[in-house]
């Protein structure tokens, strides 16, 4: 450990804090630290996080441990004085980075040791912000999303000028990701979160917010004891409490709950098929590759819609993982597709874009989320799968395909 077991208590503390204000009530870092992760139920029959095409509060799809570690970031940074611009940026950050999940990494095998809510493999980068091994700290430092935030907080306000750049300009100045201009589709939903959190650091008493200020970043996060990973389902899907997948129910729907199961998991060029994420392949020397795609596993836009549409139909419909063009059908042009005029458009339903009818990404429309038509896709390398505005892809011509 890198610090005594005075600052780790006191860390912890604040952590069990801040998240109890989702709860509404107070709870032990035991709780919080071992039991608060995903509950490993069989995926479709967890709880809904909200209904299909029109989640309550336009926070695109998150569940209640997703929205957790978003109000504890609003949390902690008011605590810590960090004004709303900068605490904009570290909800963007995170949005971006893991979808608010607190991710350990196939490359950092100790990591496994703390609870967390999935698995990442983008070199030596763990938890919400994606903070890598040895640059940031240590793994039990960087595994404890209290001391995550204060270093990711340090670091930005360390920024010359920092107040007056934009969101995503100042996202990448701390980051240094490879995808520089990847953070600002996440603006929005950062701005959402925030205006739903505001305030939540008044809620920490005097003596939570003296802790914090002690803790300082020596605070460590506290070992999983007796082997257990803090989640149980690691290895699993990565959003088990998204949309209830209904065998037998709205073909639409499923689409959309199975595609959800996957939240979060890594883009991954030619990852995915009917059973799942997989292994990404080589692109020959081009943006796949220059983001390390051979060695994550995930999915491509196409492998996530395959994926989806064989588990709403009850394995009846295997797609080609190909969005399709003139000369290679592919997906859009599989007669077991009805074209649906773009207007008439209903959750679940696939959305290829291109033009002259040659696509090159799909995605599922997810519906309204605080009234935006929203899309559930995996939308390229370095990226995860998400829900973002369908207003991201205006400008190219989009063709409406349902299946079921």
């Amino acid at each position: 450990m890198a610090g005594s077991g005075d600052s780790t208590g006191a860390a912890t503390k604040i952590v069990a804090a801040a998240v109890a204000l989702l709860l509404g009530a107070v709870i032990s870092v035991v709780v919080l630290f071992v039991s608060s992760g995903p509950d490993c139920t069989v995926p479709g029959t967890g709880e809904v996080s909200g209904d299909v095409g029109g989640v309550e509060g336009g926070t695109a799809g998150l569940n209640e441990r997703q929205l957790a570690i978003a109000k504890q970031s609003v949390a902690i940074g008011e605590a810590m004085g960090v004004p709303e611009q900068g605490i904009l940026v570290a909800l963007a950050t995170q949005s971006q980075e893991s979808s608010f999940r607190l991710l350990a990494n196939t490359n950092v095998p100790d990591s496994f040791n703390y609870p967390h809510d999935g698995v990442g493999s983008d070199h030596l980068s763990v938890n919400s912000f994606q903070q890598q091994v040895t640059i940031w700290g240590d793994t039990p430092t960087l595994m404890n999303q209290v001391t995550a935030n204060r270093l990711f907080y340090e670091h930005l306000l360390a920024v010359p000028g920092w107040e007056s750049m934009p969101v995503t300009v100042a996202a990448q100045t701390v980051q240094g990701s490879a995808y520089p201009d990847a953070y600002a589709d996440d603006e929005t939903l950062a701005r959402t979160l925030y205006s739903q959190f505001k305030g939540a650091g008044t809620q920490l008493s005097a003596d939570d917010k003296q802790i914090l200020a002690d803790a300082g970043s020596a605070a460590t996060a506290t070992a999983v004891v007796d082997g257990g990973s803090g989640t149980g389902c690691a290895s699993g899907i990565s959003n088990p409490n998204g949309p209830v997948f209904t065998p037998g129910g709205p073909f639409g729907a499923n689409v959309i709950a199975a595609a959800m199961r996957w939240l979060g998991t890594p883009y991954a060029w030619g990852g995915g098929n009917t059973d799942g994420p997989t292994g990404g392949i080589s692109d020959g020397g081009g943006a796949a590759d220059a983001h390390g795609d051979t060695n994550k596993v995930g999915f491509d836009c196409s492998g996530l819609t395959l994926y989806a549409v064989f588990q709403a139909s009850g394995g009846a419909i295997s797609l080609d993982h190909y969005t399709g063009d003139t000369s290679t059908p592919g997906q859009l042009y599989d007669p077991r597709g009805q074209d649906i005029p773009l207007d008439q458009k209903q959750p679940g339903d696939l959305i290829y874009f291109g033009s002259g009818g040659n696509t090159h990404h799909v995605g599922i429309y997810y519906g309204l989320d605080g009234g935006t038509e929203m899309l559930l896709n995996a939308p390229q390398s370095g990226d995860v799968v998400k829900v973002q505005p369908l207003s991201d892809f205006s400008g190219e011509t989009m063709y409406v395909r349902r299946f079921g």
